[in-house]
């Protein structure tokens, strides 16, 4: 009686601890919602806003080139850990584009934004942001 109780118990902590080590590798979403750094190196108090709302993201990025202010927004979606927004430039540089898109991925810390930009000229580059706050 005493081996069968045993067992019993064995089995069930057997199941409860498989139980309970598969609820610990879901793993849970990444804020982004806060401001992000322009970590390109040849723009200047670059900075970045973003908040996310159910999946829907909504864009503003100020930056400096050259002593030129440049501002652009957008709004998009977020699916994982991918985020993609069309962006419209509200402030241009002159001979820039006034519009385009922008996918990033998020890393796997939450603290970078890296991915490509392709903008109303045809022309695509890349772009990577830094989470400050």
């Amino acid at each position: 009686m005493k081996t069968r109780l045993f067992l019993l118990l064995l089995v069930v902590a057997l199941f409860s601890n498989f139980g309970y080590s598969q609820k610990k590798s879901v793993s849970q979403k990444i804020d982004i919602n806060g401001v992000w750094e322009d970590i390109n190196p040849d723009v200047k108090n670059a900075v970045v806003i973003i908040s996310e709302q159910n999946g829907k993201v909504i864009f503003s990025h100020y930056l400096e080139w050259k002593g030129q202010k440049f501002v652009e927004s957008g709004i998009g979606k977020r699916i994982g850990n991918t985020i993609g927004y069309t962006v419209d430039v509200t402030l241009p540089i002159k001979g820039w584009a006034t519009a385009g898109t922008h996918t990033l991925t998020l890393s796997e810390d939450g603290n970078t934004l890296e991915g490509t930009f392709v903008d109303n000229k045809k022309r695509t580059g890349p772009i990577a942001f830094k989470k400050i706050r």
